[in-house]
C-alpha cells in the first residue's frame, strides 16, 4: 500500500524541485485536513499552496523515519525535529504566538513539487502532533511525534458504579470478543469465558457479563475435581443492569446439572465367544452416532456370557441431590427352551465383583433382576436412559470402583442362547448438585459469599463498525484483524470506514480475507481468535499482541489528513501475501549506493514450540504445536550442532486455531507464516534511492525487487539499443551466490529527506 495520489505521481521526474510544507493547527482547531487553513504555515523555500502563503522559516533539513518490526509486527514513525526562525508574523514574533494551545496540535507535512499551488497535486507524507517546543539562540525547536491515540489508554474500561455502597464501585466489566460454546449434554469443552462476582442480594448471586452478550446459554460452574464446566441450571438467562454493568443472576444454591462421562472404561470380563465391533472408546466419547457392539452369534448353554466394564468416574464438588445412570443403545437376544429362575438377561451396576458378573454389593438393577432375568426374545430393545443410582453413594461421593455388567445367563437345565448383542452408544451419569450447607459449612460460607467467578459460553462476534457488504464474515469478531478494528472503533472512537471502497482503501479487506475468509482464494483458512480481558492492560500492548498473533501490521496513515484525494484512508492495514508483487523494480540507475547482508543466526526460528488456546480457569494452554526446520541447507540440528540448542517456546494468548505447521501457503497458519520469514537465512539490502519516480510513493511495508532489467523491457528508445548496455540498469553485482531475479524484499526502514530516501529491506 504505497502512498496514494496520481496527480502527484504524474509530476515526478529526475529534474523536479521538491519543497516540504509544514501545517500546524492549534489543539482547539477541529478541521485539520491538508486543505484547511492552518494556524501556522512554514516551508523550506517561499511558496504558495492552496492559495495560501508559506513562510520559509525552516532552518534545518529534517528527515522522517518510518520502520516496522517483522518479528513483532509493529510499526513506528520516528519523531521529527523542526528548527524554526523566530520570524515576525503580522507584528508578533512566532515565539509569542506559541502556547498551551500549540501542544498536541495536529501537524501535517506535505511534499510539494515545483511550487505547484494546487492542493491535489501535493502529497502528505507525515501526520502527527506537536510533542514539545523550546527556544534557544533565537531559534524555536519543535518536536513532532506521529499520531498514536491508543497510547496510555487502558482496557477494559467498563466498571461498576454505586453511589450508595462504595464497596461495589470500580469492579471491572470483562472485555470479550469471539465465538464460544456452552457446555450442555455431553459437551465438555473449555470454550467459555469468566464472569466475575459482583454481589449477593440474599436470594441470588450476581455475576458481571461483558457488553455485547446475547443468547440464552446459562452460567457455568468450574468443578476443579472433575476439571470441567457444568451448567447452573437455575440461571436467570435475562441480562439485567446492576451498578451500571450487565449481570446474570443465579440462586445461591447454585444448582448444577450435567451429564458426566467416565474418565475411563475398561473391560474386566469378556465372555468367550463374545466379539467386539467398533471401539470401546466410543462408549464414553459423548458422540451419539458412535457405538461399540458386543455380540455372540454361535450360541451357548449351561453357562453365562456377556461383558463387565469397570468405570472410572470423576468426583463431584458439592452436595449431590440427584444422580442417574444413562445408557444409550439397545440389546437383542434369542433364547430357546424353558428358561426359569435366574436364566435370561440381567444388567446391573455394582460397587464390587464377587463373581464373574458382579455382586449385589451396592447393586442397582437395570434390566431383569438378580433372581429373574429377562427370558423373552428381544430385538433392539432400548437400554435404560435414566436409572436412579443414589443408593451407591457413600458420604455424598461416588465409590472408587463401579462395575457395569451385561450378563446373558443360560446356566439352567433347559435353556439355550442362540445369540445376543449389546449395542452401546454412551455410558453416562446425570448429576444434580448444590452447595453443601450442612456438611461443608466453611466451604459453603465462602461459596455463598460469592464464588469468585463463574463462566459463560455466549458468542460476542457482532462488530460495531461497518461491515464489508459482500463478505460480511470478514468483520465478525472472531479473527485478529476484526477484533483489532473493533478496539479502535469502540475504545478510541476512530472514524468508521462507512463504505466498501473505504474499507478496501484502508487495507482491511485484503488482510482480513487472509485471516477469515469463506473464499478459496487467496485462502480459506480461519485464524480463529478470542479476546477475554478481566484486568486492565494497555490498549497499545493488546493491539500489538493481536498484530503479532495475527501476523499483520497496522499504523495510522501518514496521509490521513489528505482526505480530498481519492483512495486515502486514515487507517493502514497490511501484511505479506502468499505471492508478493513488487511496488517498484529498482536498478543501479535508481540508487546512489547499497549494502548487502544476511540475516543473523538469532533471527532464525527453526525449532519452536508454540502453546496456544488458554484455559479459561487454569494457568495452562490447551494446545501445543511444534516446528523444526527441514529446509535444505538449514536443518536446525545442522545449524546449531544440537537439536536442543536455540529451541524457542512461544505462548499465544488470543489465537485458538490455524497455528500448526501445515502443507500450504504462507498464510495457511501462524507457524507457516513465521517459517516463511524466519525458517531460513534471508538476504537484506540497504540503499539510498535518488530517482523520485521510483521512491516518492514508497512506504514501509511496500515491496521492491532489484531486477536484472534489460533495455528491451524498458521500451522505446531503449529497446533499440544493444543489450550490451544492460549493466547500466541492472544491479552491478550478484546477490551473493544468488541472482537478483525472483527475489522480493519488504521495506522495513525508510528515512525520507528532500530529494532522496534511504531504505533497509529484507527478503520475504
Amino acid at each position: 500500500m504505497s502512498f496514494t495520489n496520481s496527480n502527484y505521481q504524474s509530476k515526478l521526474s529526475p529534474t523536479m524541485t521538491e519543497n516540504w510544507l509544514v501545517q500546524i493547527f492549534k489543539n482547539t482547531t477541529s478541521s485539520v485536513s491538508t486543505t484547511d487553513t492552518p494556524d501556522f504555515r512554514f516551508s523550506f523555500s517561499e511558496t504558495t499552496y492552496n492559495s495560501q502563503n508559506y513562510y520559509p522559516a525552516i532552518l534545518n533539513k529534517p528527515s522522517i523515519s518510518y520502520s516496522l518490526d517483522l518479528k513483532g509486527f509493529t510499526t513506528k514513525t520516528g519523531s521529527v525535529t523542526l528548527n524554526l526562525a523566530n520570524i515576525n508574523l503580522d507584528g508578533t514574533t512566532l515565539l509569542e504566538l506559541l502556547g498551551n494551545d500549540t501542544i498536541n496540535g495536529q501537524v501535517n507535512i506535505i511534499s510539494q513539487i515545483d511550487n505547484d499551488n494546487t492542493a491535489a497535486n501535493a502529497l502528505q507524507i507525515f501526520s502527527g502532533r506537536v510533542s514539545s517546543f523550546a527556544y534557544r539562540n533565537n531559534t524555536i525547536v519543535l518536536s513532532l511525534v506521529s499520531n498514536r491515540p491508543f497510547q496510555n489508554v487502558s482496557i477494559p474500561q467498563g466498571k461498576t458504579s454505586n453511589s450508595d455502597n462504595p464497596q461495589y464501585n470500580n469492579k471491572i466489566q470483562p472485555l470479550v470478543f469471539g465465538d464460544y460454546t456452552a457446555n450442555t449434554n455431553f459437551v465438555n469443552g473449555q470454550d467459555v469465558y469468566a464472569c466475575p462476582f459482583l454481589k449477593n442480594d440474599g436470594a441470588n448471586f450476581m455475576y458481571i457479563v461483558p457488553e455485547g452478550t446475547s443468547g440464552s446459554d446459562k452460567l457455568e460452574f468450574y468443578d476443579k475435581g472433575m476439571k470441567r464446566f457444568v451448567e447452573l441450571v437455575n440461571t436467570d438467562t435475562t441480562i439485567a443492569t446492576v451498578d451500571s454493568v450487565k449481570v446474570l443472576k443465579v440462586p445461591t444454591l447454585m444448582t448444577r446439572q450435567f451429564k458426566m462421562l467416565p474418565d475411563d472404561v475398561t473391560e474386566t470380563i469378556v465372555g468367550s465367544g463374545v466379539s467386539l465391533t467398533g471401539s470401546l472408546d466410543d462408549v464414553y466419547d459423548g458422540i451419539p452416532l458412535e457405538s461399540a457392539t458386543y455380540a455372540n452369534t454361535a450360541g451357548f448353554s449351561s453357562e453365562s456370557k456377556g461383558v463387565v466394564f469397570k468405570l472410572q468416574m470423576p468426583q463431584v464438588t458439592g452436595k449431590i441431590t440427584a444422580i442417574t445412570l444413562g445408557l444409550s443403545g439397545t440389546y437383542s437376544q434369542t433364547i430357546t427352551g424353558s428358561p426359569s429362575g435366574t436364566d435370561g438377561a440381567f444388567f446391573n451396576l455394582a460397587t464390587s465383583l464377587s463373581n464373574s458378573f458382579g455382586s449385589s454389593s451396592g447393586d442397582v438393577q437395570l434390566i431383569g433382576t438378580s433372581s429373574s432375568g429377562v427370558k423373552t426374545d428381544e430385538t433392539n430393545t432400548a437400554l435404560p436412559t435414566s436409572t436412579n443410582i443414589a443408593s451407591i453413594l457413600t458420604n455424598n461421593a461416588l465409590p472408587d470402583e463401579l462395575y457395569l455388567s451385561f450378563r446373558f445367563n443360560a446356566e439352567g437345565d433347559d435353556v439355550d442362547y442362540s445369540n445376543f448383542n449389546v449395542i452401546l452408544g454412551n455410558i453416562f451419569i446425570t448429576i444434580t448438585a448444590t452447595n453443601d450447607l450442612a456438611n461443608e459449612p466453611i466451604a459453603s460460607q465462602e461459596f455463598n459469599a460469592g464464588i469468585e467467578k463463574v463462566y459463560l459460553g455466549r458468542d460476542i462476534t457482532t462488530e460495531g463498525f461497518t461491515a464489508y457488504s459482500s463478505v460480511a464474515t470478514l468483520t465478525d469478531l472472531d479473527n485478529p484483524v476484526a477484533i483489532h478494528r473493533q478496539l479502535l472503533h469502540s475504545i478510541i472512537n476512530v472514524a468508521d470506514s462507512d463504505s466498501d471502497a473505504k474499507i478496501e482503501n484502508s487495507g482491511y479487506k485484503s488482510v482480513a480475507e487472509l485471516r477469515d475468509s469463506t473464499l478459496t482464494s487467496p485462502t480459506s483458512t480461519h485464524w480463529k481468535t478470542r479476546l477475554a480481558l478481566h484486568e486492565q492492560e494497555e490498549l497499545e500492548s493488546i493491539m500489538e499482541q493481536l498484530q503479532y498473533e495475527g501476523c499483520f501490521f497496522f499504523e495510522f496513515s501518514p496521509q490521513a489528513q489528505q482526505t480530498s484525494i481519492s483512495g486515502v484512508n486514515e487507517l493502514r492495514y497490511f501484511t505479506i501475501a502468499d505471492s508478493v508483487t513488487a511496488n517498484v523494480d529498482l536498478s543501479q540507475n535508481d540508487i546512489s549506493g547499497y549494502e548487502l547482508g544476511i540475516t543473523s543466526v538469532s533471527d532464525l526460528e527453526t525449532n519452536i514450540v508454540v502453546n496456544y488456546k488458554k484455559h479459561p480457569a487454569e494457568n495452562q494452554y490447551l494446545k501445543q504445536d511444534t516446528f523444526t526446520s527441514s529446509t535444505s541447507g538449514s536443518v536446525h540440528s545442522t545449524i546449531f550442532d544440537n537439536a536442543s540448542h536455540q529451541k524457542q517456546e512461544i505462548n499465544l494468548d488470543f489465537l485458538i486455531d490455524a497455528v500448526d505447521d501445515v502443507v500450504g501457503s504462507r498464510n495457511s497458519s501462524w507457524i507457516n507464516f513465521r517459517k516463511s520469514l524466519f525458517g531460513e537465512y534471508k538476504t537484506t539490502v540497504s540503499a539510498t534511492l535518488v530517482n523520485p519516480e521510483k521512491y516518492a510513493m514508497l512506504q514501509v511495508g511496500d515491496f521492491i525487487d532489484f531486477g536484472e532489467i534489460t533495455f528491451s523491457e524498458l521500451g522505446t528508445p531503449f529497446d533499440e539499443i544493444s543489450d550490451t548496455f544492460d549493466s547500466f540498469i541492472a544491479m552491478p553485482t550478484r546477490l551473493f551466490k544468488d541472482a537478483w531475479s525472483g527475489k522480493k524484499f519488504i521495506i522495513t526502514n525508510l528515512k525520507r529527506q528532500v530529494g532522496k530516501i534511504s531504505i533497509q529491506t529484507r527478503e520475504v
